[in-house]
């Protein structure tokens, strides 16, 4: 039964979530094959493969690397000037491909409100910024952050990301850690064979709650992040549910439903 269940389970992701396109973890002592640093202002490079903690992060309950990071550590190399580093992900051809997002997990500390995160993505004859952030990551939570970035308007045969830390001409700010990077294709099947059912959902994008209903009996309802992981399971078996995603961190989920016999799925945006 396990073995069925897994089976069904990874025929549904081939379905919706066809594959992580890009991916990098930094663990390596290394910049990664394929990927291109720059730092014209100054030469300090970025630390790969940091297993350590990222700088005044605390005071008392620091977030950590465990399992290796790219970290920038503007404390130590500021001393030489001014700093705006980037990281620059190998080219990739998505040109095929309708949804996508970046999911980046970081940990940006700044100085005297001087320091910048920004990723930017190239659309085929242009850099587009994506994301943009110049507060802390929430301190003395022992916690990192994951930004989740739909990039679906800018795939092309050419596509790059580019992550950028500005220190903004301070001489000696703290800086910016990346624990993990991935390029992942977003499609999903759809719910075309709910609608005979009257199957509705709103709304979308959506804060706390997510409303379902339909003509018949909504038997089943399964979330799941882009990693795969299932994060709700429900068996309302009613017409209609408000589910409460309030506990669910912000980002994108695909919800496969069942209505009668009929299954279909559906991707949100948790705001």
């Amino acid at each position: 039964m396990k073995k069925i269940t897994l089976i069904i389970t990874l025929l549904f992701f081939g379905l919706t979530i066809k594959a992580q396109l890009q991916e990098e973890g930094f663990a390596a002592l290394n910049i990664p094959a394929g990927w291109t640093s720059d730092n014209a202002t100054s030469g300090c490079d970025w630390q790969y493969g940091y297993t350590g903690f990222m700088p005044y992060s605390g005071p008392t309950l620091e977030a950590e690397f465990p399992s290796g990071a790219v970290l920038f550590d503007d404390d130590t190399c500021g001393d030489l000037s001014a700093d705006r580093i980037t990281l620059t992900a190998p080219i990739i051809d998505v040109s095929g491909i309708s949804n996508a997002v970046i999911e980046v997990i970081y940990n940006l500390q700044v100085f005297a409100d001087k320091g910048e995160f920004i990723i930017e993505v190239f659309d085929g004859s242009t850099w587009q910024q994506v994301f943009f952030q110049n507060v802390d990551s929430p301190r003395n939570t022992g916690v990192h952050q994951i930004a989740t970035i739909d990039v679906s308007t800018h795939l092309n045969n050419l596509f790059q990301v580019r992550f950028i830390y500005d220190d903004e001409g301070l001489v000696k700010a703290y800086g910016l850690g990346i624990d993990n990077y991935k390029l992942i294709d977003s499609s999903v099947a759809s719910i075309s064979n709910l609608e005979a059912l009257g199957f509705d959902f709103y709304p979308n994008p959506t804060n706390n709650y997510l409303n379902l209903s339909a003509r018949e009996n909504i038997n089943q309802v399964n979330i799941y992040n882009l990693l795969g992981q299932e994060v709700m399971n429900k068996q309302p078996s009613k017409t209609s549910i408000q589910l409460n995603l309030y506990n669910l961190p912000i980002g994108y989920y695909i919800v496969k439903v069942q209505v009668g016999n009929e299954i279909g799925s559906f991707k949100i945006l948790k705001q």
